[in-house]
């Protein structure tokens, strides 16, 4: 159990900076509801220490200016240290001290409107013991000034708790692969659903990565169930979050466009996480508020390892505000949000063990995010366990509704509750499991499936074991609710089988599409596909079509360049290990080159027989030799995972395949 207590300034005692939101000196009280009593603590700044107030606010500056640079990360946190140690010297003062006793508990933060640069400043990361205040216990709430309507009025819950996970990338941001990241999330939180056991919850969750956009949002927000939770990764910039054009390219959304398309969540959602960098940060103007696009406008700069570089917006200012503390009070749910950089495995291994103590433990949200933290920062597989000052003035948390204690209680239902897609989505592979690597070309081949993407459809192609049917599967399921229908035709087995299928292939598949597509009835029996086209002009459907280079009968090319040259919103996929020169030119082509060593590391490692050989150092040697012989191609490490029993059949496996 977390105590609880409000920290304030009271705005008569405030003096000087009345106009920059930068006083002079001021008062801390602390008010605990189990005392019903109240501590004081002065502040008197001296001409040094408004410098290093200055200093303070401006630390997201100086933090973007050095991430990416060598020797980076060290010098921030060196900069994080100094800045905690002045806040638990001079800007918390004497209650550094009674914040730090009063742990484990939850702070809710509350300052006079002309300070609202105040409340967003890293006071957590009062250094006490060479630790930061975050790490004894002290978890702070912004934005929770009152309980509003939203909280105290919501409908009833479900039975089950409903989870929406985005994941946006646009061509045009730094190269982050997000598919690992939403693969883990995504096993991990079924995980905590499976079954049935005891501790299950009773989640329905839905994923979407590869064209996150403004329609993509307007379409799965506005459903009927509402969505409890919502989680989004995504890069960003304060007051920003950049999600997808249709054409796959970059469109920053800023704070108060954000609110409007979120805006059907008012009163449903309980949590917004955004696991984006700088999504707590202060821009000027609020949602509704002017100066907002020039505060956007101000940050500019590309991303590198993470990172941006910012404009002079982060400095103090009586309107800002941040897109966290908006998202919490237009909606009157709580909200975490990143203050500053995040990596992508801090990220996820952070929202893995929120959500697991959150979900499974059923703790409240503030002493859910205490222990993620802790746990997170000090994690040795993790990088950022170097810098844990840094790590722990990362994560923020808004809103009024993260102090309710009832934010995500269920009644005692168990068992896992899968996506409940409604569409007319016929038989499709299962979803990959994981999925490592493809950024860039998966990008290229969602703008072809996209609304506006001008293009009828893409061809994905590589050499054997590239994983271009693996692409395809991923693509389907992601554009579920894109299409109103999805034909998937299996790789045709009879045209490498000893003994061909008897059955006429094409003909197969004209009566699957009638059965998907009733507006075809009857076409199988003269295969009109001028007359198909016609039929078909206005449906919103995804033909997938897996190696279509090795189906030899010709009536496949006509078919394939009717779909192709077909005018409409329909869209048409190809897997193939060429890329089809004399078929379809309107196709876009999707070359699926080796992938990086980095890439191939991650897939050896959550192999079941190679990850652990890959590990030992006595046996990692066969592993690397596995490794240069797959150059790339991950098809080739499932090779040598089946051959991998032992580290006798490993050898014998790389044995012959140099033969």
């Amino acid at each position: 159990m977390m105590r609880s207590a409000l920290l304030t300034i009271d705005q008569r005692h405030c003096r000087g900076g009345a106009i920059d939101g930068r006083p002079t000196s001021w008062v801390w009280e602390l008010w605990r509801p189990d005392t019903f009593r109240a501590e004081f603590t002065p502040v008197r700044l001296s001409c040094v220490d408004l410098a290093e107030l200055d200093r303070l606010h401006a630390l997201p500056q100086r933090i973007a200016a050095l991430r990416g640079k060598p020797g980076g990360l060290a010098r921030i946190e060196d900069e994080v240290r100094c800045a905690g140690e002045w806040i638990a010297r001079v800007g918390l003062g004497g209650m550094t001290h009674r914040l730090k006793a009063l742990g484990p508990a939850v702070v809710r933060l509350e300052l006079p409107s002309q300070l609202a640069g105040f409340e967003a400043l890293p006071w957590e990361l009062a250094l006490v013991d060479g630790r930061p205040l975050a790490l004894h216990g002290t978890t702070v709430v912004r934005g929770a000034r009152s309980l509003s309507e939203a909280v105290r009025d919501r409908p009833d819950l479900l039975p089950r708790l409903r989870m929406l996970a985005l994941f946006s990338l646009p061509r045009a941001t730094a190269a982050l692969d997000l598919g690992a990241h939403r693969a883990a999330l995504r096993g991990e939180l079924l995980a905590l659903a499976a079954g049935g056991r005891a501790g299950a919850v009773p989640l329905e969750l839905r994923t979407r990565q590869f064209g996150v956009g403004r329609a993509t949002l307007c379409g799965v927000l506005d459903e009927a169930d509402g969505w409890d939770i919502v989680h989004v990764v995504a890069h960003g910039l304060p007051g920003t979050l950049r999600l997808e054009l249709p054409d796959g390219s970059e469109d920053p959304v800023a704070t108060r466009d954000l609110i409007k398309l979120l805006g059907g969540l008012r009163n449903r959602v309980r949590l917004v996480f955004l696991s984006a960098c700088w999504s707590g940060g202060q821009t000027a103007g609020g949602p509704d508020g002017a100066g907002e696009e020039s505060g956007t406008e101000a940050h500019t700069g590309r991303e590198e390892g993470g990172g941006d570089v910012l404009g002079a917006a982060g400095a103090a200012h009586p309107a800002l505000t941040s897109l966290a503390s908006a998202m919490a009070d237009e909606l009157g749910c709580a909200v975490i949000a990143m203050r500053f950089p995040v990596g992508n495995d801090f990220a996820l291994a952070f929202a893995v063990r929120l959500y697991t103590r959150l979900l499974r433990h059923r703790h409240t949200l503030p002493q859910a995010l205490h222990n993620a933290l802790v746990e997170t920062v000090a994690d040795p597989e993790l990088g950022e366990s170097r810098y844990q000052s840094f790590s722990a003035a990362t994560p923020m948390l808004y809103g009024a509704a993260a102090l309710d204690r009832g934010l995500l209680d269920r009644p005692p239902l168990r068992g896992h509750l899968p996506g409940r897609y409604t569409g007319n989505a016929g038989p499709l592979p299962d979803r990959p499991a994981s999925f490592v690597g493809r950024l860039r070309e998966m990008i290229g081949a969602n703008t072809a499936l996209a609304p506006a993407g001008g293009v009828p459809g893409a061809v994905i192609h590589g050499d054997r074991g590239m994983g271009a049917t693996t692409c395809a599967a991923l693509l389907a399921h992601d554009h579920r609710e894109a299409f109103s229908t999805i034909v998937w035709h299996p790789r045709p087995e009879w045209a490498e089988a000893i003994t061909p299928s008897c059955a006429d292939p094409v003909t197969d598949f004209m009566r699957h599409l009638e059965i998907r597509l009733p507006e075809l009835a009857g076409l199988s029996d003269d295969l009109s596909w001028t007359e198909a086209m016609a039929r078909i002009a206005g449906v919103r459907a995804l033909v997938v079509v897996d190696a279509a280079d090795r189906l030899h009968d010709p009536r496949w090319a006509e078919m394939i360049e009717a779909l192709a040259s077909a005018e409409g919103p329909g869209r048409l996929l190809l897997t193939s290990r060429t890329d089809l020169p004399d078929l379809a030119p309107a196709l876009r082509r999707v070359p699926l080159s080796p992938l990086e060593p980095a890439e191939m590391r991650q897939i050896i490692r959550s192999l079941p027989r190679l990850g652990p050989i890959h590990r030992a150092r006595e046996t990692s040697r066969a592993a690397d030799q596995v490794l240069r012989r797959a150059a790339g191609n991950p098809g080739v490490l499932h090779e040598a995972e089946a051959g991998a029993g032992t580290q006798e059949e490993l050898n014998a496996w790389l044995r012959g395949w140099s033969v």
